[in-house]
C-alpha cells in the first residue's frame, strides 16, 4: 500500500506565511480609504472540509482577494486573484490524525461578459492547491507533500439583490460554476521513502465548482456570505515504485468552503 498521505507540518513555513500577511495588512487598509483605478481588495474568514473515502481535512482559513476594473483593451474582462492560506486537522480511518496542517491555495481568473447579457460573463481560470505535510501522524504514519495545479471553465451569473426578497437588504447575489479542464496533480511519495517511492504526477479530467454569494452594503463596507462546492473524480493510475510496479492515484474528493469577505470602503 502507498504511504500515508499527510504528515506533521513544518511550523516555521506556515509562520512565515501568517507574518507576510499581517504585514500586508496596514497596507491593504491604506490602499482601501482612496478610489483605486486598477480594482479593490478585500479579506475573507472561513471554514473548509476536504474530504476523500477515507480521510478528511477539516479548518479555518483566510483569504485575500483582488477584483480589477473592467479592462476596455481586453474586451471589458476582468481580471481576479484569490489567495487562501489555512490550517487543518487532518483525520483518516487507518492513519490516525495530524493537526494544524498547513494548506495554501490559489485562483487567477479572467472573465468577460456576454454580449447576451451583461449579467453573465464567462472566461478562463487557474487553481493551485498545495499541502505541506512532514513529520508523522498520532499512529506513526509518514507522509508526503501534494501540490495541484488545475485549468478550469469558469461562468457567473450576477442579478440585482431586489428581485430576491428572501435574502434580505442584498445588494446583490452571484451564482459561479466551473468545469474541470485538466488538473495535474503531484504527490512526493520520496519523502516517505526514497529508496522505495518516487514522485508521481497524476492528470485528473473531470470536476465542478459550485459558488453562491450575497453582497451587503454597511457602513464599514461590503459583506458577502459564500458558500463553495467542489467536487473532482478519480484521477489516472501511474506507478509509485522506484523498483516495480504499484498503482497510484488521487481519489474522488470533495470540498466545502464557507465564510464571509469583507471589502473595506468609508
Amino acid at each position: 500500500m502507498p504511504p500515508a498521505h499527510w504528515l506533521q507540518p513544518k511550523s516555521n513555513r506556515l509562520n512565515n506565511i501568517y507574518r507576510a500577511l499581517l504585514l500586508l495588512a496596514p497596507f491593504l487598509a491604506w490602499g482601501q480609504t482612496a478610489p483605486n483605478p486598477l480594482g479593490t481588495w478585500s479579506l475573507s474568514l472561513g471554514v473548509q472540509r476536504y474530504a476523500e473515502p477515507s480521510m478528511q481535512l477539516m479548518g479555518p482559513e483566510a483569504g485575500l482577494h483582488w477584483r480589477s476594473q473592467p479592462v476596455p483593451r481586453m474586451g471589458q474582462a476582468n481580471l481576479e486573484v484569490d489567495a487562501l492560506l489555512g490550517r487543518q486537522k487532518y483525520t483518516s480511518d487507518s492513519n490516525g490524525s495530524v493537526h494544524n496542517v498547513p494548506q495554501i491555495e490559489t485562483r487567477w481568473r479572467v472573465l468577460w461578459p456576454t454580449k447576451a447579457s451583461l449579467n453573465i460573463s464567462y472566461g478562463l481560470a487557474l487553481h493551485t492547491h498545495s499541502d505541506y505535510l512532514e513529520g508523522a501522524t498520532s499512529t506513526g504514519q509518514s507522509g508526503y507533500d501534494r501540490q495541484s495545479t488545475q485549468i478550469w471553465l469558469p461562468v457567473r451569473w450576477r442579478d440585482s439583490g431586489q428581485n430576491w426578497p428572501s435574502l434580505g437588504p442584498a445588494k446583490t447575489v452571484s451564482l459561479d460554476t466551473g468545469l474541470l479542464l485538466w488538473g495535474k496533480h503531484l504527490s512526493r511519495l520520496s519523502q516517505t521513502d526514497a529508496a522505495t517511492y518516487i514522485d508521481t504526477q497524476n492528470t485528473q479530467h473531470t470536476g465542478i465548482y459550485i459558488q453562491t454569494k450575497a453582497d451587503y452594503a454597511t457602513a464599514s463596507g461590503t459583506y458577502s456570505p459564500f458558500i463553495r462546492w467542489t467536487w473532482v473524480d478519480d484521477s489516472d493510475k501511474v506507478n509509485s515504485l522506484r523498483s516495480g510496479f504499484q498503482d497510484f492515484y488521487t481519489p474522488i474528493n470533495r470540498r466545502i468552503q464557507i465564510g464571509v469577505e469583507w471589502q473595506y470602503s468609508r
